[in-house]
């Protein structure tokens, strides 16, 4: 079953793929840099190219990307959105420049992940500046607008909450 499933979702990415030489992405996104003890987490999908990644993914349409981002997390590793601050929204490289995808920082108490089989190959916490491989397209640039990967200062995120990147 859980062949079949991975199966689908390697299908699903590759028709969503074609389409796109069809017609230029217009979605949204919604993805975490998640950050325990100056680490950060790291994951590789079972469809798509082989890259490192941040846990996240689709935003439904009218769905709210703070909300989006909370449903990808626990689906993908059984980790609660709770406390993540908002830090960019990003536009696609090239043809997917009218994709954007909501960037996040999550700060975690605890390096316990559940990563979910049928979508993550494997979850892996890192140095940000020593990843396990190739990085996706946004990640580097996503570490660089989370900041030092320590704990996060306390005065920095009233400020970012009172410029409206406040915690969700």
């Amino acid at each position: 079953m859980l062949r079949l499933r991975r199966a689908a979702y390697r299908v699903a990415y590759r028709v969503l793929w074609l389409a796109a030489f069809v017609v230029a992405p217009r979605g949204r996104g919604a993805k975490a840099v998640l950050v325990h003890d100056g680490r950060v987490l790291l994951v590789r999908h079972t469809y798509g190219p082989d890259r490192w990644e941040l846990p996240g993914g689709g935003v439904r349409r009218r769905e709210d990307p703070a909300d989006a981002l909370g449903r990808e997390l626990e689906e993908e590793l059984g980790v609660s959105a709770a406390g993540a601050t908002a830090l960019a929204v990003l536009a696609g490289p090239g043809r997917f420049r009218h994709h954007s995808t909501h960037i996040y920082r999550l700060d975690l108490d605890s390096p316990v992940v559940r990563a979910d089989p049928v979508e993550i190959e494997e979850a892996r916490w890192c140095e940000p500046d020593s990843p396990p491989g190739r990085l996706g397209w946004m990640t580097r640039e996503a570490f660089a607008l989370a900041g030092p990967a320590g704990p996060r200062d306390a005065s920095r995120s009233a400020q970012s909450a009172a410029h409206g990147n406040g915690t969700r």
